[in-house]
């Protein structure tokens, strides 16, 4: 089995929110909720590696670092 990972991005907008995949061009979905956008960009992720296999062409990859900053907001109270 040749598994890949792919880090996606979920943004509060206006309209609802909306999840992308830095690592694949054009990987965008907007949704009602995290949810509904997380499953969007799911299935458009799964399309474009779908795509590429049918086509004998190179799977996307994902070559995104992701690193998180965890900070205590109480340390700036005074």
């Amino acid at each position: 089995m040749n598994q890949k990972s792919y880090a996606i991005t979920i943004t509060k907008t206006d309209d609802g929110y909306r999840a992308g995949c830095p690592g694949v061009p054009a990987c965008e979905a907007p949704g009602a909720s995290p949810e509904e956008a997380l499953e969007r960009v799911e299935d458009l992720i799964k399309n474009r590696i779908r795509e590429a296999v049918l086509r004998r062409q190179q799977i996307p990859v994902d070559r995104t670092s992701v690193k998180f900053l965890w900070v205590d907001t109480e340390e700036f109270l005074v």
